[in-house]
């Protein structure tokens, strides 16, 4: 059932990354305006890295790691 669902849930995990990104960018911004902010932490910045770095693989599995992969997991065996 949920791997019907991959387009949307793609979509939405796009969406959240873009959120999460302009959130982080945002508060970096006014933070260099305002000393007295608390600027983003590097752990929610390298967690928006590792979604997007896993987002990309998703979008990259079926039409790109897929294909070259497969034939070389078949001889491995």
């Amino acid at each position: 059932m949920i791997a019907g669902m991959r387009g949307w849930l793609t979509l939405v995990a796009i969406a959240a990354l873009l959120a999460g990104w302009a959130l982080h960018w945002r508060r970096r911004q006014r933070c260099r305006r305002d000393a007295s902010c608390r600027r983003p932490s590097r752990v929610a910045f390298w967690l928006l890295v590792a979604a997007t770095v896993l987002v990309t693989l998703s979008l990259a599995w079926q039409p790109i790691i897929e294909p070259w992969a497969l034939p070389r997991l078949a001889v491995a065996r």
